[in-house]
């Protein structure tokens, strides 16, 4: 990933910054051995904070703008819009400054109203909820419990929903309502709080045959899980990766696995959870800044006690700089923990081993900071652009009031330049699937940046064995073919070899991540999915494990047996036949299921078809490879996904 894009201010200022420096005082830099060290060397040449006129912004909150959306809403509400007054709901809430506690308040009352009309009652009385905890009118207090027994109500929940239209009685004592239109609401309360014992009486008798024959309830998918099989090797070529001991079967899920760090792109920043990536409609919002938003108070409160309380106010600055995704992430690994957090790490990290990272828990720093960073095969000019970016990086955690002692200043500074750089080659996107309508086949959609302990051991195939999603910003990895007890479980990190030649993959995973590709699909420089021929079968040799040939055999073969030249062996070739004529149902059955959205069904007869595959055929073959990519399309499906237009039925 690169370090900043060329619409920004930091890209001119780096450039400007490397022209005024002297070639001498430059050939000095070049022969610094130590982050810290390049760190204290470029800081001390300007001041970023000076140069760039570096502040915080919180230009999102303004309580006129606030008021104009709130009107909005309110006129779309009156002509029954309940979407759109949802929407100017939303945007008044994201608008209205600290301190306006009142008028806070107010809107989250009416977008509770809209949410109400949605249908959308759980949401609805969370913002009731959030509305009574911002001190919400006493005289006004009537609407919030008539609108909580009414949630309740179409919840069928008819004990709460009585317990709230007795609370209704006292909260109109309060109001200011003319007598007439009072005593209205008094009636309707009473009728409720007389219909509801009769059916509280026969709700208690339903729910209790309900439970009688209810079905036992799937466990939760845990939040770190990693396949029992799983181990990871080491050679001087291949450094660590990861490898299996047991016959991984397709479709088995191998690592569920949280991000040490994770930051969304701009671009969804309101649409977005900033704390667990879930996707949001019902926003709750920063009470400083309008550029973020959370799912819950949850997030919310996590983000302000942590990264964001740090970043809150420069992340305009730092989208305007043109800054890579993986810079952020670079300061949020620091803004998540405390400056004495590091300070206690200072001197034991040069010394880890993995016996010792592998026994840590994913949010420790220790657990992350051995990930190959390649620094000996960077230029003075990459240190120079990445040691600049660490100063603007630093700047912010200044500013930002996050350091107690400017003493530990250079330390973190070294640390920022050091996650820079192991980041470039370690940190992944995290995607969602996004769809047009209902029928679009859908598109994978980069939203952010994730850094993942585990999944960063495994090293790349342009023929991959698993696939991953996302469920926030959470991973799930899954095989996408049987992978033998023995094997390298490998993931892919540039393109296919299905879809891009040898060469353009190699230079491409050159250029970014320094290795030359030599995967079977590499060595044997396989054709495209486009080139293949589907004239010619690639059978196993029925020779086993003691016999790796290939036959290639024409698809209008006559023969039974066919004899091995390496081996000897006879190999049933009609048979083999036989189970390719099956696959070909599987496939035309998994395929319909796909398109009807019967994902889990699609999956087990693609996972049916795959195992018949990989007992007769060598790859490349066509039919395997649309099987796999059968596999992946629904694997996707159980990750984050959304629609941006749903069609009436």
């Amino acid at each position: 990933m690169e370090t900043y894009k060329k619409d920004g201010f930091f890209q001119k200022y780096c450039e400007n910054m490397r022209k005024n420096i002297g070639q001498n005082e430059f050939n000095d830099f070049a022969q610094l051995e130590s982050d810290e060290k390049r760190f204290e060397f470029i800081n001390a040449l300007k001041s970023i904070v000076t140069e760039l006129k570096l502040a915080r912004e919180f230009k999102g909150k303004n309580l006129e703008r606030s008021l104009e959306f709130k009107n909005l809403g309110n006129k779309a509400f009156q002509k029954e819009s309940w979407t759109e007054a949802l929407a100017h709901y939303n945007l008044c809430y994201l608008a209205t400054p600290e301190g306006n506690e009142a008028e806070r308040a107010i809107i989250l009352a009416n977008r509770s109203a809209a949410l109400y009309h949605l249908e959308k009652y759980d949401q609805a009385l969370k913002d009731i909820q959030r509305a009574i905890d911002h001190n919400y009118p006493k005289d006004l207090m009537y609407k919030l419990t008539e609108r909580k027994a009414r949630c309740y109500l179409g919840k069928k929940d008819h004990v709460k929903a009585l317990q709230c239209f007795k609370d209704t009685l006292p909260a109109l004592d309060e109001c200011k309502l003319p007598l007439e239109r009072r005593q209205k609401l008094e009636r309707d309360a009473q009728i409720m709080i007389k219909l509801l014992p009769k059916n509280i009486e026969a709700e208690a008798k339903l729910a209790k045959s309900k439970k009688a024959t209810a079905a036992p309830k799937n466990p939760p998918h845990p939040d770190h899980y990693v396949e029992k099989g799983l181990y990871f090797d080491y050679s001087q070529d291949e450094g660590r990766f990861a490898k299996t001991n047991t016959d991984l079967k397709p479709n088995t899920i191998i690592l569920l696995e949280k991000p040490h760090v994770s930051v969304l792109l701009e671009e969804y920043s309101l649409s977005h959870c900033s704390t667990c990536f879930k996707r949001v409609t019902i926003p709750v919002c920063c009470p400083k800044c309008s550029d973020v938003i959370f799912c819950s108070e949850a997030c919310e409160k996590k983000a302000n006690s942590s990264y964001h309380r740090y970043e809150c106010g420069f992340l305009p600055i730092f989208w305007k700089s043109g800054a890579s995704i993986t810079c952020h992430m670079a300061l949020r690994m620091i803004t998540q923990k405390t400056e004495e957090y590091f300070v206690g790490l200072r001197y034991e990290l040069d010394g880890l081993t993995s016996e010792v990272t592998d026994k840590l828990n994913n949010d420790d720093y220790r657990k992350v900071y051995k990930l190959v960073t390649h620094e000996d095969k960077r230029s003075p000019e990459d240190y120079f652009q990445r040691t600049l970016m660490a100063t603007l990086l630093n700047a912010c955690l200044s500013l930002g009031g996050y350091y107690k002692s400017k003493e530990s200043e250079s330390f973190i500074g070294g640390l920022l330049l050091h996650n820079l750089q192991f980041l470039q080659y370690n940190a992944h996107e995290i995607s969602e699937l996004q769809r047009e309508n209902e029928r679009d086949i859908g598109k994978s959609t980069f939203i952010g940046g994730g850094l993942y302990p585990t999944l960063a051991l495994f090293n790349h195939s342009c023929e991959p064995g698993v696939t991953r999603y996302y469920r926030g910003n959470s991973v799930c990895v899954r095989t996408v073919k049987g992978i033998p007890a023995g094997s390298m479980v490998a993931e892919n990190y540039g393109p296919l070899f299905t879809q891009v030649s040898r060469e353009e993959r190699r230079s491409t995973l050159l250029n970014q991540y320094k290795f030359t590709c030599n995967c079977r699909a590499c060595a044997g420089d396989w054709l495209k999915f486009a080139d293949m021929d589907s004239n010619v079968l690639r059978f196993k040799c029925d020779g086993g494990k003691n016999c790796s040939n290939v036959l290639e055999i024409p698809a209008e073969i006559n023969e039974f047996m066919v004899q091995c030249t390496e081996c000897g062996e006879h190999t049933n070739i009609m048979k083999g036949l036989k189970s390719l004529q099956d696959t070909d149902m599987l496939f035309k059955s998994a395929t319909k299921l796909h398109e009807a959205g019967e994902y889990e069904f699609a999956l087990k007869k693609y996972v049916e078809m795959m195992n018949t595959l990989d007992e007769v055929l060598v790859p490349p073959y066509r039919d395997y490879h649309l099987c796999q990519q059968g596999l992946r399309s629904c694997m996707l499906e159980f990750g984050n996904r959304f629609i941006r237009m749903v069609s009436k039925k």
